[in-house]
């Protein structure tokens, strides 16, 4: 079964990193705290075009930890 990861990157399409979330080999989503705006999620439709089924508890845990970290690295 594969497993949620997570990861800051530097992408060339925001001024501040961004914390990644990955399912797989496939982004699922991008969390990021640009200049003078709130916390924002972008979330990536799956590659076959269904929806994505998460495990929640898991997922929500990188949320959190995705704004901690940025907030460290801001």
């Amino acid at each position: 079964m594969k497993t949620l990861s997570a990861q800051i990157a530097s992408v060339s399409d925001r001024e501040n990193l961004v914390f990644e979330i990955w399912y797989g080999g496939r982004q699922v989503a991008e969390i990021s705290k640009e200049p003078n705006q709130d916390y924002a999620i972008e979330i990536f439709p799956a590659a076959d075009g269904k929806s994505w089924h998460l495990d929640l508890s898991e997922f929500n845990a990188l949320l959190n930890q995705g704004i901690k970290e940025l907030e460290r690295n801001g």
